[in-house]
């Protein structure tokens, strides 16, 4: 068997028989009926067919226009929200969202569920962070995760923000921080692209194939891809390899590829060797999936995750005792594996600090303490992290 192509058709547009062929409407699909399925979540298109519609004349409801300016309102929202966080944060860049849809024709909507944004380090985190909270956004979650030697950060941080969308917009709006563009993956360290990136589309490319690993492709992921590599030059293909190598998405490339071509478009850029380079991604995460299950350390932590992602039960809670009691959060920490935050009622600090309080590891950050678990945690954890005495250990800015 041969590669199946790779790469992106040529003269990939956004247009309302593009949307139609991607939401597999039929012609005698009623416009209710394709336009209740653009706004599924595996395709997240409604937005872009309604400007579409909207732009080619033709006539709207009432409904459907109401509709239309909350997606335009709210990707006005995110633009001056990008534009103060820039101001604060010059290096800091955005991934995916607004990048990809500057590539969409004028007047072409793409959906604004949320703004994720990539800091250099943590102090262009904390800025950010700073400027959100005056702006009066509240954090709604906080990880912290292992770097990798070149990474130029002690360990990773992330944080997600939320903030009231007006009705009747039924998605807060959203802010994501990060000190890495691949945090998809909640059991495993989070992973820095090429960095100075020479091109911000192949790092949008890798980064929405790499959503591959949290859910399946939606119609919207395939149509986006589509734009991003028909931008890309070639010192743009050359990173989109490099980057697909070093994080191990050639898998999941393969399938996003194999699911354009079947949208029956002419492929213009190939990636050689995608078969062989996908099996030896398969091995070496297979080895690393042993690897964590055999572990003392990791695998009681595996386990408690599941807590964490709402599938908790009583294997999940004595997973989540065995490794925050006789493992600890520190260890884990060592040994790969991310960190969750539980907030305290606590001080602040003016910048990231790991404080070994009792059995417990707390984070000290410009936004209060967090107690750092593996797993769901235990209300009795979060009174002895907050009134237990401390033995500082710097984690660097």
């Amino acid at each position: 068997m041969t590669d199946a192509p790779t790469g992106t058709a040529t003269d990939a547009e956004v247009s309302a028989a593009t949307v139609l062929a991607l939401l597999g409407a039929g012609p005698t699909a009623s416009r209710e009926t394709v336009l209740r399925t653009a706004r599924d979540g595996r395709h997240k298109l409604a937005a872009t067919l309604l400007s579409l519609w909207a732009r080619d004349g033709e006539e709207l409801t009432e409904a459907e226009w109401a509709e239309l300016r909350l997606h335009r309102a709210r990707v006005e929202h995110y633009r001056g929200v990008w534009s103060r966080l820039r101001a604060v944060a010059p290096e800091a860049f955005l991934l995916k969202g607004m990048t990809i849809a500057g590539l969409y024709p004028p007047g072409v909507l793409r959906a604004a569920g949320d703004l994720d944004v990539v800091c250099t380090g943590h102090a262009d985190l904390w800025s950010c962070a700073r400027r959100l909270t005056a702006d009066g956004w509240e954090p709604a979650a906080f990880t912290v995760s292992p770097a990798r030697k070149g990474d130029g950060v002690p360990v990773h941080l992330g944080v997600e923000f939320r903030s009231p969308a007006p009705e009747p917009s039924p998605d807060p709006y959203a802010v994501g921080l990060f000190t890495a563009e691949i945090v998809t993956d909640v059991r495993a360290p989070a992973r820095r692209l090429t960095r100075p990136s020479r091109s911000p589309l192949a790092a949008c490319a890798v980064a929405l194939v790499a959503e591959r690993w949290e859910r399946p492709f939606r119609s919207r992921d395939l149509l986006d891809l589509a734009l991003l590599l028909q931008h890309l030059d070639e010192q743009g293909v050359r990173q989109l390899r490099t980057d697909l190598t070093g994080t191990g998405l050639w898998p999941e490339w393969r399938e996003a590829m194999d699911a354009v071509a079947r949208l029956g478009r002419r492929p213009a850029v190939t990636l050689p060797g995608t078969r062989a380079a996908a099996a030896r991604a398969r091995l070496r995460r297979a080895a690393r999936t042993a690897a964590r299950w055999s572990s003392p350390v990791r695998a009681p932590a595996l386990i408690a995750q599941s807590g964490i992602e709402g599938e908790g039960g009583r294997l999940t809670e004595l997973a989540s005792d065995l490794t925050h009691r006789a493992i600890g959060a520190r260890r884990l920490l060592g040994a790969g594996l991310p960190l969750f935050g539980v907030p305290l009622d606590d001080e602040v600090a003016d910048a990231l600090r790991l404080d070994d309080v009792g059995r417990h590891l707390v984070a000290r950050t410009p936004l209060g303490s967090f107690l750092l678990v593996s797993g769901a945690a235990r209300r009795e954890w979060l009174e002895e992290a907050a009134g237990g005495g401390r033995a500082a250990v710097e984690s660097g800015t």
